[in-house]
């Protein structure tokens, strides 16, 4: 009997780990683990406008209200993937924006976080525009914040 029941609590929970969500499945959580890309902390935020840090990008030191200059390029409603390699401590975290100045929806990069693809990642309900819509090619601005 005894060997009955350990064979049906490893048959539960194989089945538990199969059907359970994937972490991506979870879209105001990010969705790639810290150091995917094994990049030390720098102090910036990258943003790229591919897939998996490709294409033109753009990087932040300081807090940023209008995404659409930047080293002589717009990042503005453009960035497919992220990574805060902000130092940590204070100010480590990054708001992102739907609208310029800080306005509009958000939702929070950590520190240390790298996002491939921003697809399935979607700025908070929080009865301001852009509430639910996907991050990708919709971040307008940031700011460096104290926690997610």
């Amino acid at each position: 009997m005894k060997k009955i029941s350990i064979a049906l609590t490893a048959l539960t929970l194989t089945v538990m780990a199969a059907v359970a969500p994937s972490a991506s499945a979870q879209p105001a959580q990010p969705s790639v683990a810290k150091g995917s890309v094994a990049a030390a902390a720098d102090g910036y935020l990258y943003a790229w406008d591919g897939f998996a840090a490709s294409g033109a990008s753009c990087r932040w030191q300081a807090n940023d209200a209008d995404w659409s200059t930047c080293s002589g390029i717009s990042m503005r409603n453009r960035a497919s993937s992220l990574q805060n390699r902000g130092y940590a401590g204070a100010y480590e975290d990054v708001d992102l924006f739907y609208s310029p100045s800080w306005q509009g929806a958000r939702n929070c990069l950590p520190n240390g976080y790298y996002l491939d693809n921003l697809t399935g990642i979607y700025f908070l309900w929080d009865g301001k525009a852009g509430q639910g819509q996907t991050m990708n090619n919709n971040i307008a601005s940031h700011r460096w914040s104290n926690n997610c």
